[in-house]
């Protein structure tokens, strides 16, 4: 028969054990310790028939415990079990999925980092670009460390038939912007952002406003019960930049063709080209400056000294078209205000304009010019 003392120990170890379970419960009901898996569809783009959707999947799951919430507590603690990425392709059409290649050997497999909620398996970007041949793969995986962060890539080129180059590696592997491929027959594909920032859906937008929903994963319906916003949609959305940028590339060629037929050089070419997309409004118009013959500089205007040699041996290239052509607009720039020989006066001027100085003046032989520089809205 126990002793009084032994049963009144026995029942204070039975109540430690019964606060540290409740302890135990009631984290993992708070959310303050749990096991977590996400799904997430990065960088998805048309292939170049437009026919198939590719993307990244990153599968990732891993214990997590702390409360991680950024300022106002520590960053939260993260066991990663597992994290792959897999190259996928889908059919719409028919809704076959196909994987294409998985790539193994994550560096935050079987590590513990710390991170805030919200990324709290660490941020992954992404890119992929289609070409005729195949995929060119990146994937950018910043890992967060006291005191700076790790860089990771995985970068490399999938072609059908043969297992890719594409590899983990420390090192930074350029920035992965979005492809253009996302748009192609007016259709535009957005991974939708969802919950520990893995995006949660990939939608198909035409410019009419239809979306559809290509793939998701289970977190979807609740974040986005009615579906996608449409503002959220236009907040994401790349089309303008992406049809701007292909309309610059297609006048540009127009142009460039037309005044290589006219017997300018490819370099002249493309100055000309852009000039003209500057008149036409394709371009902001760069600054111009404007000379004026004038009998003496007015009050506060400074003066600047330059000899005509200075001119002769291609110094100040922008001050000597103004002049040789007084109220016409030239282009502007101080890449030719450089020191001849003791002269310090090209640095001088060049300084004095990069202050926000838009009008000197400067004197030549026996003439004086006043100098303006006009600028335009972007």
């Amino acid at each position: 028969m126990k002793s009084a003392s032994g049963r009144a120990g026995a029942f204070a170890g039975l109540a430690l054990a019964g606060i540290v379970a409740a302890a135990i419960a009631g984290a993992f009901a708070l959310g303050l310790v749990g096991w977590e898996r996400y799904t997430g569809y990065f960088a998805p783009v048309w292939d170049l028939e437009g026919r198939h959707v590719l993307w990244l999947e990153r599968e990732t799951r891993g214990f997590v415990w702390g409360f991680g919430w950024e300022n106002f507590s520590p960053p939260a603690r993260a066991y990663v079990y597992a994290d792959r990425l897999t190259l996928r392709q889908l059919d719409p059409e028919s809704g076959a999925i196909r994987d294409l290649e998985a790539f193994r050997g994550s560096p935050l497999q079987g590590r513990t980092t710390k991170h805030y909620r919200g990324r709290i398996f660490n941020w992954l970007s992404a890119r992929l670009h289609p070409f005729a041949d195949g995929i060119e793969i990146l994937a950018v995986l910043s890992i967060s460390r006291i005191p700076t962060s790790e860089r990771w890539s995985l970068a490399g080129t999938w072609r059908p038939g043969a297992p890719s180059n594409a590899r983990w590696e420390e090192a930074w592997g350029g920035t992965a912007s979005t492809d253009e491929g996302v748009l192609r027959n007016g259709v535009e594909l957005i991974a939708i952002p969802g919950a520990e920032s893995f995006p949660c859906a990939i939608v198909a937008a035409d410019a009419g406003g239809g979306v559809r929903v290509l793939i998701r994963n289970e977190r979807y319906d609740a974040l986005y019960p009615d579906g996608v916003p449409a503002a959220k949609i236009a907040e994401i959305s790349q089309r303008e930049r992406i049809e701007r940028s292909r309309e610059l590339r297609r006048v540009e060629d127009e142009l460039v063709l037309k005044f290589r037929a006219q017997g300018m050089r490819e370099n002249d070419a493309h100055l000309r080209a852009y000039d003209e997309m500057e008149e036409r409004g394709y371009l902001p118009k760069s600054p111009r400056i404007v000379a004026t013959l004038a009998q003496s500089a007015p009050s506060g205007v400074t003066v600047f000294e330059i000899p005509s040699e200075y001119f002769t041996v291609g110094l100040f290239q922008d001050i000597a078209a103004a002049i040789a052509s007084p109220g016409k607009e030239v282009d502007t720039g101080t890449g030719t205000y450089l020191k001849y020989y003791d002269d310090d006066l090209g640095p001088r001027l060049r300084k004095y304009r990069e202050a926000g100085n838009d009008r000197f003046a400067i004197r030549t032989g026996d003439a004086l010019y006043l100098l303006e520089v006009r600028r335009f809205d972007r």
